[in-house]
């Protein structure tokens, strides 16, 4: 479970009922470093995690240092998982993206169990994305439109026209909708998509 914008000493951060994650700089999100905290220690620092570093229209990368103590041990998947769903929480965020060295197995292994997937190799270095789960919003429109007929029909004692009337509406703002955000995301993620699932090569 994810809570965001709790408060303490004034700053912003999130949290897991294990780890509390909070900017350096709260002004600056994108680019400064987040501390991880432990809460079971006195919420000691246990590392940081930034997305800082070259952004591409929607895809943005994440970078990820555990202090020694605090690796293999699943927080490093927990803190990927809670920054994820952070960053996807706002529109214009399609996919982040990490890399690592092909012989970081332990790396590798918590991105995967994050939900990241092998994209491509250059070099001795991996590239590993997640990307947002797609919404339907002609669906979401559809049902407010069904509603919206009916009491259309309810009124005019007309379920005919009502229900016209309301799927004619939910489908001429839905559909515009859904195929911009196909746009928006193949603008981002190009090909990738088409890997998603493959793995990491043998």
């Amino acid at each position: 479970m994810i809570l965001w914008g709790v408060t303490m000493a004034k700053q912003y951060m999130i949290k897991s009922p294990y780890i509390c994650i909070t900017p350096s700089v709260d002004s600056d999100r994108w680019e400064s470093d987040w501390i991880i905290l432990h809460r079971k220690e006195k919420n000691k620092p246990i590392g940081r995690v930034t997305f800082a570093g070259e952004k591409i229209m929607g895809s943005i990368p994440i970078n990820l240092e555990l202090d020694e103590p605090y690796r293999n041990k699943g927080y490093g998947t927990e803190v990927l998982k809670l920054m994820v769903e952070w960053a996807m929480s706002y529109r214009n965020i399609y996919e982040v993206v990490a890399v690592t060295e092909h012989e970081n197995d332990k790396c590798i292994c918590a991105l995967e169990k994050a939900g990241f997937v092998f994209r491509e190799e250059q070099g001795g270095i991996e590239t590993y994305s997640i990307t947002k789960p797609k919404t339907t919003w002609a669906g979401l429109y559809m049902l407010i439109g069904i509603i919206i007929g009916m009491i259309i029909g309810i009124v005019f004692e007309n379920f005919g026209v009502g229900m016209a009337v309301g799927i004619l509406a939910a489908v001429s703002i839905g559909v515009p909708m859904d195929m911009k955000e196909v746009k928006d995301r193949e603008q981002v993620t190009g090909t990738k998509e088409q890997k998603a699932g493959t793995g990491k090569k043998k």
